[in-house]
């Protein structure tokens, strides 16, 4: 990265995008309002039917609720993952609150499910990842699996809302009925923040994303080519196995889309993870330029990279540093991106005590990367650097 790069990132926002994000916003707030008046309404008892029940029955209806939070977001996700099923992708992976089941390939390359603690907040919401097994009617398939989440949360409501009505409207089964009308409502505002198009900052809802490949064109081909990258990268595909092809084509005619930033990122993984150092830094100074269109939460990935690539790769302390300073660091950031910054940082300075400490962190904490295929090569990598740092 040249000196003269900017460690400024400039904000943009137009009229449209605050007015998706204020619906989004909006429907979210209706939604919790409509939940906390019926959780009011039980509490207190304002009815013939609630009044009768102790105040401990109704306490209870905090942890049901939670359940119903769990079950529906499962719902949504293996929506998802069925109708991926059904056009004949791979499952890979699906993850709701702490609990995640992956499709992982055994000692004798057999694929089998397992169980898994996700610890990994951003996933927290549910996750679901299946894999394209080719490249034939890919639109198509990407939007019946999309698709398939807010059907399955559009279903449950219309049936937890049928049995309420139907069977417990009237009836003095407090906990039975309170489930049946909880579930309807939730899974219903699932439903309608997903399903109805919107952006909040980089994030796309599903309604978005079916309504661009609905359209095609040049929007079209940048989200199937976010979808099969994430996708690949998420399940374990390392970088330099991954098809770049459509990534390059969609780079070469300059597109304008809020995505192009993540596909300088695998891009630059790619050739990092091939040795082209020189090459990537392209990339990484194309994403920083554009790096107003990533969430802010998540912009310290990125400026995290660069004082890795300036320590390391330029040796430019004071670029390193201001690059480090730059990134904003929250809970999502991945930690073994702190650690090996710091750790390369350490080591441009001398003090290979502290290279080393921050080195084998980062190398702890690859266990808790979103990204299953770049961790492979941060695991090289780290492994080749500690190695350094031991036999110095």
């Amino acid at each position: 990265m040249s000196n003269s790069t900017s460690l400024k990132a400039k904000t943009k926002k137009s009229n449209k995008s605050k007015l998706t994000r204020i619906g989004f916003i909006f429907l979210m707030l209706l939604g919790s309002g409509l939940i906390g008046y019926l959780i009011g309404g039980y509490l207190k008892g304002d009815t013939t039917v609630t009044t009768s029940y102790p105040t401990y029955y109704k306490l209870l209806l905090l942890p049901m609720v939670l359940v119903i939070i769990f079950l529906v977001l499962a719902i949504h996700e293996i929506g998802h993952v069925m109708a991926g099923i059904t056009v004949g992708f791979e499952f890979r992976m699906i993850t709701v609150g702490p609990f995640m089941l992956r499709n992982e390939a055994t000692p004798s390359g057999k694929k089998q499910l397992r169980f898994r603690w996700n610890t990994r907040l951003n996933a927290m919401g549910g996750l679901a990842l299946c894999l394209p097994k080719s490249d034939e009617k890919l639109r198509p398939n990407f939007i019946k699996f999309i698709a398939g989440g807010p059907l399955a949360s559009l279903l449950l409501a219309l049936l937890a809302g049928a049995i309420y009505w139907l069977f417990y409207r009237h009836t003095p089964a407090f906990f039975a009925r309170s489930f049946w009308q909880f579930t309807a409502l939730m899974s219903g505002i699932i439903f309608l923040t997903t399903i109805l198009p919107m952006r909040s900052g980089g994030f796309f809802s599903d309604g978005a994303r079916m309504l661009n490949l609905l359209r095609g064109g040049a929007k079209a081909e940048v989200d199937l080519a976010i979808l099969t990258s994430t996708a690949a990268a998420t399940s374990g595909v390392r970088p330099r196995d991954m098809n770049v092809a459509p990534l390059q084509k969609i780079l070469d005619k300059d597109y304008q889309h809020p995505f192009i930033p993540y596909l300088h990122l695998y891009m630059y993984a790619y050739l990092m993870d091939w040795g082209k150092s020189s090459e990537a830094l392209v990339h990484l100074e194309k994403t920083v330029e554009e790096i107003d269109q990533i969430p802010a939460g998540y912009q310290a990935t990125v400026w995290l990279e660069v004082a890795f690539y300036k320590a390391y790769y330029q040796q430019d302390l004071p670029e390193a540093e201001a690059a480090f300073q730059q990134a904003k660091i929250s809970a999502v950031i991945p930690k073994h991106l702190i650690y090996k910054s710091e750790a390369t940082i350490a080591w441009l300075k001398g003090d290979q005590k502290q290279a080393l400490a921050r080195a084998q962190e980062a190398l702890a904490a690859l266990a808790q990367s979103m990204d299953a295929g770049g961790a492979i090569a941060e695991k090289e990598w780290l492994d080749g650097f500690i190695k350094q740092l031991e036999d110095h």
